[in-house]
């Protein structure tokens, strides 16, 4: 528990030294941009004002980015941490337990805005699709576009299309989650907004990290 909380204690500290260099030197550059600025327009401030603007909205994304791809690494190792101590303990001994618990963490991890991930379902060959959300619609356009085969000949997430439903509509990727060459699952991940490649990169190594063993060790125990 000591070096947990000791790890924890330098990954912070590295994320707040991160942070501070980047406002630092956010706000070292404004200054001789803004002298730029003015010396171009010949000392006019609306040019300015405009210009700084965009620089602030520019450094915010770059700022939500940076957050992202700094956060994720170290928070999702421990937050998917109770699921592996469960599998372990016994607490999760079906299929339809992990898929449950693996489509909440899923919604409520990715909770990004690059990566916003606001459905998610999980189907293999014998389970069906399930989900901590009972959803008609997503269940018979899955079965429909049998996304079950599909999945088996993919080697990394795809997006499939968008999908309809009441509240809105969606962009639908297909995670398929293997180990090796054996195929074991897929998830469906709904998102209201398309994710770059970049971050698909991300759910990827959630798969290859935390999914494909997990999935594989329960598939082994039921069959057992």
């Amino acid at each position: 528990m000591n070096k947990r909380r000791s790890y924890s204690l330098i990954y912070q500290l590295q994320r707040i030294i991160l942070l501070v260099f980047y406002s630092t030197t956010c706000i070292a550059l404004s200054v001789p941009l803004a002298r730029w600025v003015l010396k171009l327009s010949q000392e006019q401030l609306y040019p300015l004002v405009i210009t700084l603007l965009l620089y602030i909205i520019v450094v915010l994304i770059i700022g939500s980015m940076i957050h992202v791809i700094s956060y994720i690494p170290f928070n999702l190792a421990s937050a998917f941490d109770p699921i592996k101590n469960d599998i372990a303990s016994g607490r999760i001994s079906t299929m339809e337990q992990l898929a449950e618990r693996l489509t909440v963490f899923t919604v409520q991890f990715y909770n990004f805005s690059f990566l916003d991930i606001s459905h998610a379902f999980l189907e293999t060959r014998e389970s069906g699709v399930i989900g901590f959300e009972s959803n008609k619609e997503v269940d018979k356009f899955l079965k429909e576009n049998r996304m079950l085969d599909k999945s088996k000949t993919l080697e990394e997430i795809s997006l499939a299309g968008k999908i309809s439903l009441p509240e809105r509509d969606y962009h639908l990727y297909i995670l398929p989650i293997r180990l090796g060459e054996t195929w074991l699952a897929y998830m469906a991940l709904l998102s209201e907004k398309r994710i770059s490649p970049f971050f698909q990169r991300f759910l990827m190594e959630y798969e290859d990290n935390f999914l494909d063993d997990q999935i594989l060790h329960l598939i082994r125990f039921t069959k057992a």
